[in-house]
């Protein structure tokens, strides 16, 4: 999502999840990944048809042992990218809060890139 898109309140959802296109002919198709987890946490793309036709479809599609699936909603539709994301991020967050996937992955410092080491 290059440019954010505003909120109600003229207010941008920050977001925390890595967000890519699923592929480069899919303009409103996306997915995230998170740096503590190796595989997809969630989807969003638009509807371009029917009566949701605009609205933005949101999933958070992880699973495991540590992704509790009894944290309220995991799928929905908003009206912008930038909400639909964040039902995305929230959903997720709130599924490994207390695990140890809700830590982030441990960055290299500076010096270490400098040299080289991971």
């Amino acid at each position: 999502m290059s440019e954010p898109q505003r909120v109600a309140a003229g207010e941008a959802l920050r977001l925390y999840l890595n967000w890519r296109q699923t592929s480069p002919s899919s303009e409103a198709d996306y997915v995230a990944q998170a740096d503590t987890y190796e595989d997809t946490v969630g989807r969003i793309y638009r509807h371009e048809g029917g009566p949701q036709a605009g609205l933005w479809f949101w999933a958070m599609q992880a699973d495991g042992h540590e992704i509790s699936r009894n944290v309220g909603e995991l799928h929905g539709v908003e009206r912008s990218a930038r909400a639909a994301a964040h039902m995305v991020e929230a959903a997720w967050f709130n599924a490994i809060k207390g695990s140890s996937l809700d830590r982030p992955a441990p960055k290299r410092n500076a010096y270490a890139m400098a040299k080289g080491r991971d």
